[in-house]
């Protein structure tokens, strides 16, 4: 499901923390887009937890009007099937108008592959 956050129209920072909860090895990538346009890579996660540290990813007035489109894929295949469900992913934005906002992934930003990954994509439109 996409959320919305608020950034207003100045020039503060924005940031953007993502923190994975689980027993499985995890990837986080994040990519700014303009309404339909082509992704910009702007972040990874650098360890197998898939967390990203609050990292800034613009102005205010720069990200206005675009999305961020956060992609976790989080690897379940070595637990059993009855520890996949503890999972859950915290999206943490601040410095805009929204000030400190934070999202969880919806069930619609999740799908499970027949190879026991979990892909999650959740994209935040910023206003």
């Amino acid at each position: 499901m996409k959320r919305t956050y608020i950034t207003g129209d100045d020039d503060h920072v924005i940031t953007l923390g993502v923190k994975i909860s689980t027993l499985g090895t995890a990837c986080t990538s994040v990519f700014k887009a303009h309404g339909g346009g082509q992704e910009i890579k702007i972040a990874d996660s650098t360890d197998e937890s898939g967390n990203i540290r609050e990292i800034i990813i613009g102005k205010a007035s720069e990200l206005k009007d675009n999305y961020i489109l956060i992609i976790s894929i989080i690897d379940l295949s070595s637990l059993d099937r009855t520890e996949w469900d503890n999972t859950s992913i915290r999206y943490h934005l601040n410095g805009g108008s929204s000030g400190s906002l934070a999202f969880i992934e919806d069930i619609d930003d999740t799908k499970m592959m027949p190879n026991g990954k979990l892909l999650v994509t959740k994209p935040i439109e910023l206003k």
